[in-house]
């Protein structure tokens, strides 16, 4: 199957007083048509900064893309310019984030917000009448409690987990084929979180749409994605099947945010944790970059660790492999 969203060999770095930073570094991902994606990693690991600049949202300068091609349903957007970008962000390609205030105008009713957006995603062609119409259905589709109301109501007027509802309506009114959800819930308390992951998972079958779906937490991904992606320190380090995350992890990184998840059956002292901060990547170390928090590092570590596959459709850039210990089969299938 063709891919919908095809990063190759992306490397971006940012010009600072200090030096270059290397924020990205020869990242490989694909998206098919249809598949929820999770990309996760601890905060820092460069993975909102991977998603931004495939679709030209990290400012240039000091951002400077220096290899890589990105491709959306086979159209190369590297090199486009700005006007060329705005006809595929919202159109073909929507983002959410995570605090919805700061990304809702609160001078501005949540209707006029709505409607604004939605004559903008369609170049303007459409009434107002007529983006009111539309904006009131997406508002019905994620379950928005009394939409009618709701609609006149000002930002700071409702709840954290309804204000994430209507972005994800205005994210979706212009029926996007990709959906990028950039930690959509950390700000939210569990049980609206739960309602949350429930939505975007119904919407991505009802809509048919492909996601990626950032966040640092595994056992959030776990509810709506199909594919993990791990993220580390500007690379991607792990790349399975969500089951196959679970039950064989490979990269002593997956194993340690594994290994750091609460678990009803294990005593909260049994979590792990994972020694030591990401690297400097003004100076990027060689080789493996989780080599200097690593307990099996040897000195091959320090050469070159490309992602390889290490079974059908999963892998992984390690040169070690420890086996998964017995915890993480036990969190799995307790």
């Amino acid at each position: 199957m063709d891919l919908l969203l095809d990063i190759r060999n992306l490397s971006l770095v940012f010009d600072t007083f200090d030096g270059t930073y290397h924020a990205i570094d020869d990242v490989t991902l694909g998206l098919r048509p249809g598949e929820a994606l999770a990309l996760v990693g601890e905060t820092g690991c460069g993975k909102s900064v991977l998603t931004r600049a495939a679709f030209g949202l990290v400012p240039s300068p000091p951002a400077r893309i220096t290899q890589g091609s990105v491709k959306l349903d086979g159209m190369e957007l590297l090199g486009l310019t700005d006007r060329q970008l705005r006809q595929v962000r919202g159109r073909q390609v929507a983002m959410i984030f995570q605090d919805p205030m700061t990304y809702l105008n609160p001078v501005f009713r949540i209707g006029t917000q709505l409607v604004d957006a939605i004559r903008a995603q369609h170049g303007g062609a459409i009434t107002r009448a007529l983006a009111r119409d539309l904006a009131l259905e997406m508002l019905e589709k994620v379950h928005l409690p009394n939409p009618s109301r709701q609609f006149d109501s000002y930002p700071h007027e409702l709840s954290g987990g309804m204000r994430q509802r209507i972005l994800i309506a205005m994210a979706l009114a212009a029926r996007p084929k990709l959906l990028i959800a950039d930690e959509p819930t950390t700000a939210l308390d569990v049980t609206i979180q739960a309602q949350i992951l429930d939505l975007m998972a119904e919407l991505v079958e009802d809509m048919n749409l492909s996601m990626i779906m950032i966040s640092h937490d595994l056992g959030v991904v776990a509810q709506v994605c199909s594919r993990v992606a791990v993220m580390y320190a500007g690379k991607i380090v792990e790349d399975a099947p969500i089951g196959e995350i679970f039950d064989n992890p490979v990269h002593p990184y997956t194993r340690g945010l594994i290994g750091a998840l609460p678990h009803p059956f294990r005593p909260a002292e049994d979590l792990e944790s994972i020694p030591g901060t990401l690297p400097d990547l003004l100076a990027p170390p060689p080789g493996c970059r989780f080599a200097g928090r690593c307990e099996y590092r040897q000195d091959i570590c320090t050469g070159a660790v490309p992602l390889t596959e290490v079974t059908p459709g999963h892998a992984a850039a390690c040169v070690v492999r420890p086996a998964a210990e017995a915890v993480t089969k036990d969190m799995t299938h307790a």
